[in-house]
């Protein structure tokens, strides 16, 4: 994971971009979430025809990258049900929230997956886990009080869905014809959900000028681009490795609001910053004793 660092970094500032996107959205009704949503995944299509069309021509072997047509299907369903429920969630719960609970079934949901695939977490690296994910928690927590029934139980549907995606994403050969082919077969399910919704709640669509343009920011560079380096990095490392990675997200949404919204960053936000970048230390730390 440590030679990974800046391609790990960069994917995970753009996932931490898409939810500053979102909040911008969805919270000041900018645009409704079907529409947030399908523009969103028809922007990063586009992107990424335009990106795997540029790097076909800079590579020989495009012969043996492929994409089957179930992996097509299974990578486009669970991206399709990621965003979708994502920005539903959004409408009733605070950002941190949020988080919380989308990567916190991300987290489990990985780890899961790693023990029952028959992969050994030794007891120094549940040390590392185990801290990672109290800093992660009081992070969050202060902001988590008495969500909503709907929306949490939405967002731990998505947190599913796009761990799911990231397992996927771990036996792909090719990252750009993998994540291309997922964001178009999500956009045709989109394109349906979102033609339905037209016709049915004519009154909810919501547009406008700054709610399209979050939208095709977070389609075209936090999401096309974020996972086409996310799929990049997926196979070089391991579902453990993976899950932890994603706990940084929320910390670099809370500096990123700093930065550029006025959020306040508490000593606590600092301390569980400390702790969760300490625990993933600690796992990658005892993961190279192994080696």
């Amino acid at each position: 994971m440590n030679q990974h660092f800046l391609l790990a970094f960069t994917a995970m500032t753009a996932f931490a971009l898409n939810s500053l996107f979102c909040r911008f959205a969805l919270g000041s009704e900018l645009i409704d979430p079907a529409g947030f949503t399908f523009i969103r995944l028809v922007s990063g299509s586009a992107t990424l025809m335009i990106l795997s069309y540029l790097l076909s021509k800079r590579r020989k072997n495009q012969a043996s990258d492929t994409v089957t047509r179930s992996q097509s299907m299974s990578l486009g369903l669970s991206l399709f049900g990621y965003a979708l429920l994502f920005s539903y969630a959004y409408i009733t719960l605070d950002a941190g929230t949020g988080a919380l609970i989308l990567f916190g079934t991300v987290q489990l949901t990985l780890i899961a997956y790693h023990q029952v695939s028959g992969h050994h977490i030794s007891k120094p690296e549940w040390l590392g886990v185990v801290i990672a994910i109290t800093g992660f928690a009081s992070l969050l927590l202060p902001s988590a009080s008495q969500p909503s029934i709907i929306g949490t139980s939405l967002m731990i549907l998505s947190g599913i869905c796009w761990s799911l995606f990231t397992v996927l994403g771990t036996k792909v050969t090719s990252p750009i014809l993998a994540t291309k082919h997922g964001f178009l077969v999500a956009s045709g399910f989109m394109t349906v959900y979102f033609g339905g919704n037209l016709l049915i709640h004519t009154e909810s669509v919501q547009f406008s000028t700054s709610g399209i343009l979050y939208a095709t920011l977070s389609g075209s560079v936090a999401s096309a681009v974020g996972y086409f380096l996310w799929y990049s990095l997926l196979p070089k490392i391991d579902v453990l490795d993976a899950s932890l990675l994603q706990l940084t997200v929320p910390v670099i949404a809370i500096f990123l609001g700093w930065l550029f919204i006025d959020e306040t960053m508490s000593a606590m936000s600092i301390l569980s910053t400390c702790l969760i970048l300490g625990g993933i230390g600690l796992v990658s730390w005892f993961k190279l004793q192994r080696i």
